[in-house]
């Protein structure tokens, strides 16, 4: 069975694999077959040569193998011959898994590690197919990748987006192409989600263009704004805000650092036929102090920032950047308003907010009610066995 390169496992560094993560670290490795290139699809064993999966190697990485295969997985019957046959039932199960959910037009169908298809992105927004490659394992599986979400989606189009900053780390440059056909030409695109409709540039717009993991976050904002003041903090394209707007909120205040977004904004606005929205190019930090020293009040509040942490070394000072904001986001609510406030930080737990959550009140000298707890959209599911696919923490309070 020696089809691929083998990885073997020193003593002992078997017991994270067989509980069903899918990375392994360079000093977990004991021996590499000779001659095994970065990217080539890997065979890994324990200690004692039994199979734990199949994977793909770079040893440029500390996350030097990640599985597509383990056999922490049901119905594991060794180690894999045919790669194409292997992504073909894992992008078919993703694909699948995604079939319940029928109140968009846009969503996610593969999440990388999630969907044991680590490096890997693809997201539809009409039919507009838009991947996202973040390593080199998967680069190098491109081809048969793109064919099979081909055949399974039928994409008019089919665009590449892998800006990610980690294809760096994996030896690779960014690439952004249009695959399918070569002649087309990415405009914006209009998408549907929960009886509203929204732009997408697919192009200019953050990540493959628009915060598909907060939808469900969206639809359930709606139950606190009918008749509210909202300030949407870092609102981006407006989401937040139009489904403020669709539940009955007197108005809403969208504060965001990105122009381009903002004119996205207005025009979702106007494109669901709403009126009284504002939407102001700030700096948010020093916008929610100012807003606080006017003695503005919301009866809702959402505060959305982007990652603050992405290192490990970035925690403590993202910590105090949450903390503050909270604070000014509490001192904007009414008595009895709502604050809907997330963190996609991924050192940042769910425990870590709260703590902050908790601090920001005590500093504020406000007492607050936890509401609900939030997370990502079920198209981004997330494993207790690999803790990484659970990035987006939400909270709702209410001040008492």
């Amino acid at each position: 069975m020696d089809l691929f390169p083998i990885v073997m496992l020193q003593e002992g560094e078997e017991k994270r694999i067989l509980d069903g993560h899918l990375w392994i670290f360079n000093n977990e490795i004991a021996t590499i077959s000779p001659g095994t290139r970065n990217g080539d699809i890997v065979h890994v064993l324990d200690f004692n040569g039994t199979p734990l999966g199949t994977g793909y190697i770079n040893k440029k990485s500390k996350i030097t193998v990640r599985l597509l295969d383990s056999a922490a997985d049901n119905g594991f019957s060794g180690l894999v011959e045919d790669i194409y046959k292997l992504l073909k039932a894992k992008l078919t199960t993703a694909v699948k898994k995604r079939s319940h959910i029928k109140n968009t037009n846009a969503k996610r169908y593969v999440f990388s590690e999630a969907d044991s298809l680590p490096g890997l992105i693809a997201d539809m927004y009409g039919k507009i197919l838009v991947i996202q490659i973040t390593t080199l394992g998967m680069e190098k599986q491109k081809e048969k990748i793109v064919a099979i979400l081909d055949e399974l989606l039928k994409p008019s189009v089919i665009y590449e987006k892998s800006l990610s900053p980690s294809r760096e780390k994996e030896g690779m440059e960014k690439k952004e192409a249009i695959i399918k056909p070569e002649t087309a030409i990415i405009k914006p695109v209009e998408i549907y989600e929960n009886g509203l409709k929204f732009i997408v540039d697919l192009v200019h717009g953050t990540k493959t263009g628009f915060y598909l993991d907060q939808r469900d976050n969206r639809d359930k904002l709606q139950k606190y704004c009918e008749g509210k003041k909202v300030l949407d903090a870092f609102c981006y394209t407006g989401g937040f805000s139009a489904f403020a707007l669709k539940a009955g909120a007197m108005q809403t205040l969208g504060l965001d650092t990105n122009e381009e977004a903002l004119k996205t904004a207005a025009d979702n606005m106007r494109l669901n036929k709403f009126e009284k929205f504002t939407f102001e190019k700030a700096n948010v930090f020093n916008k929610l102090r100012d807003l606080v020293a006017e003695e503005k009040k919301f009866g809702v509040v959402i505060l959305d920032p982007p990652a603050f942490s992405k290192t490990k070394e970035e925690k403590e000072g993202a910590i105090k950047g949450y903390k503050d904001i909270h604070m000014y986001g509490m001192k904007l609510l009414e008595k009895g308003g709502h604050l809907m406030t997330f963190s996609c930080s991924q050192n940042i737990s769910k425990e870590d907010l709260i703590t902050i959550v908790n601090e920001a009140a005590q500093d504020a000298r406000i007492s607050i009610e936890f509401v609900e707890t939030l997370t990502q959209a079920t198209d981004h599911p997330y494993t207790s066995r690999i803790p990484e696919t659970f990035y987006l923490k939400g909270l709702v309070l209410k001040r008492k």
